[in-house]
């Protein structure tokens, strides 16, 4: 498919779009916005390329594998776009209503109806704030996913976000926490711990008082003037606090490694 400009909507389709969620019920339930494309406010230009072409391949399944494999697919249609421009609803907000609406409708809709769907709708096709843009909606989440894991393990795409998304408490420490997405190379640390280590996720439990511990312990550390190594030896002194050796040692013998939570 041809590239085209990356469009984002006006603040009054934005708007229109919040204040009829259940009047259009059927359009997100069964169709779709497609005859809204060429109206007035829908396609404000930006100076980017992309394809919009993979995002018909979006995988609407739950579990880490499908949020990778979406995250990366994002990625390569969007690499281009800054973080700046990725705190922007209206880009997320047309995306979601338009090339990427038959997968927020797989993933996060579903068989949902009436008050339930409109919840889901709001929370995942708009983006009316940074926190939903990052963190809820369907397209705009997958994009940051990417693009944390990328600025954390530079060439290890793939394996930087196997590690942030193998449990929702990671990701949120990684994602949601400004501070360690402000200092790649600790957030690099702390996904190769998660893949690494295998006691930093034996459990819930372990992972954040593991997160605890580097919180109390980090600060004044220069991450950023570290080596890899550095941070790595840092990092399992973090683990092998007593804080954090008692919560490994309180996880069952017979338990599985690392409570999987959806993301």
């Amino acid at each position: 498919m041809p590239r085209e400009k990356l469009c984002y909507v006006s603040t009054d389709v934005s708007d229109w779009l919040a204040g009829t969620i259940e009047n259009n019920l059927p359009r997100y339930l069964e169709g779709g916005f497609a005859d809204e494309a060429s109206a007035e406010g829908w396609s404000i230009p930006l100076a980017l390329d992309f394809d919009p072409g993979p995002l018909a391949d979006l995988r609407p399944e739950t579990g880490m594998e499908a949020e990778v494999f979406n995250s990366l697919l994002v990625w390569q249609c969007l690499s281009n776009l800054t973080p700046s421009l990725a705190v922007e609803g209206r880009i997320w907000t047309r995306l979601s209503h338009l090339d990427g609406l038959p997968y927020a409708r797989g993933r996060w809709i579903g068989d949902a109806t009436g008050a339930d769907a409109v919840k889901l709708i709001n929370l995942h096709c708009l983006a009316t704030t940074r926190t939903r843009c990052r963190d809820d909606n369907a397209i705009g989440r997958l994009w940051w996913n990417a693009y944390i894991a990328n600025q954390a393990m530079p060439g290890q795409h793939h394996d930087a976000l196997k590690a942030l998304l193998k449990t929702a408490d990671i990701r949120s420490n990684i994602v949601e926490r400004s501070r360690f997405g402000s200092l790649p190379r600790l957030a690099g640390g702390i996904l190769r711990a998660v893949s690494g280590v295998p006691a930093v996720t034996a459990s819930e439990g372990v992972f954040r008082e593991f997160m605890k511990t580097v919180n109390l312990r980090g600060g004044g550390v220069l991450f950023e003037i570290m080596e890899p190594a550095e941070i790595d030896a840092w990092l399992a002194d973090c683990v092998a606090a007593d804080a954090v050796r008692d919560a490994i040692n309180a996880v069952p013998s017979s338990g599985s490694e690392g409570e999987t939570n959806e993301p």
